[in-house]
């Protein structure tokens, strides 16, 4: 296929452009002009990447409207992975980034006229207020209450994708869970999700003494929060097959996550145990304490939500579609996550 990637140069997105390169497929890549040379740079050992330069944030998308012509004929499969992520963003930037962004894309997939696939990467936290069973076909509305506005914006950008991709387009939805590490190497890019907590362990442990007499750690987490955790790597390879072999309905939408749920209490109390710390977690209600204490220890005061999910993922189309896309137990891979933490 001729792959244009958008927003390649990512953490997932850098992962499954050399994946995708390695499966003999043809690469186009979309980088702003002044990120051109260092992208070039960074697949510099990868032949036959076109780089197109544009952004997202623009209507024509394409800096040089010129080029659109260059790949209007060739570009037969479409991957919009460019978003940005931070529990923490203004209102402004969410929507600038990820609505409007998305929107222009969905504006530029019209001039390409032999595109057969949109692979668009959405997120689970799109549903972020149901609990229960969430299956992969829900999709509540952009008036919902969020916790965070990137959750909000991806919510809003995923409607914007069903309701605008043109019919004869097969759209792929990819939702991915919280995606961590590689589950090899633990290579990460930054410290959210799951790090924010590793980070807090570590916070508590500087305090010397005091720390020792620490017995429990009060957490807003239940006996039912789930955590639906992914490693990069895992991802890539899901999405990969996905992209390769795509099942042609009109739209899909697929939960990325591991089939095996993940307790939310169980994997942090593992992450204590592996970073040598004594506390035992002991869950407790979700109080207006929270976000003041989170702000103290300068973590994202959303935090709060992430941690007392209970959320089940539902993954009907995904095991149906592609049965062997089961997921890494956490507990083989988390001391590999943890052990690259400590090296930083």
């Amino acid at each position: 296929m001729n792959i244009l990637i958008i927003g390649g140069t990512g953490f997932i997105g850098q992962r499954l452009v050399r994946r995708l390169h390695q499966e003999g497929q043809k690469i186009f890549l979309l980088v702003r002009p002044k990120s051109i040379e260092k992208a070039k740079r960074l697949f510099a050992d990868l032949s036959d990447i076109t780089f197109l330069r544009g952004d997202i944030e623009n209507t024509d998308l394409l800096a040089d409207v010129g080029q659109t012509g260059k790949v209007s004929d060739q570009i037969d499969c479409l991957i919009h992975l460019a978003a940005v992520y931070q529990l923490d963003i203004s209102p402004s930037e969410a929507y600038i980034q990820n609505v409007v962004g998305t929107q222009n894309v969905l504006k530029f997939i019209t001039r390409l006229k032999n595109l057969r696939y949109f692979h668009y990467f959405s997120t689970y936290a799109v549903n972020q207020v149901l609990s229960g069973q969430v299956k992969e076909s829900d999709l509540i509305p952009e008036s919902s209450h969020f916790f965070d506005e990137y959750a909000r914006s991806k919510n809003q950008a995923e409607h914007l994708v069903r309701e605008l991709t043109p019919k004869s387009i097969y759209t792929i939805i990819h939702r991915p869970g919280i995606v961590v590490g590689d589950s090899v190497t633990g290579e990460r890019d930054k410290d959210d999700g799951p790090y924010y907590f590793f980070n807090f362990i570590q916070k508590i442990k500087s305090l010397g003494k005091i720390s020792e007499k620490l017995k429990v750690l009060p957490l807003p987490v239940e006996s039912n929060s789930l955590m639906p955790v992914i490693p990069v790597n895992t991802l890539i390879e899901w999405s990969t097959q996905i992209i390769l072999t795509p099942v042609e309905r009109p739209i899909t939408c697929y939960h990325l996550v591991p089939k095996q749920e993940i307790k939310t209490k169980d994997f942090l109390q593992l992450s204590i145990d592996l970073l040598n710390s004594p506390l035992k977690i002991v869950g407790i209600s979700v109080s207006g304490m929270f976000p003041p204490i989170f702000k103290l220890l300068r973590l994202p005061e959303q935090l709060v939500f992430y941690m007392k999910s209970r959320a089940r993922l539902d993954r009907s189309q995904l095991e149906a579609d592609y049965p062997e896309l089961t997921g890494p137990d956490y507990k083989e891979y988390l001391p590999n996550l943890i052990k690259a933490f400590l090296a930083k």
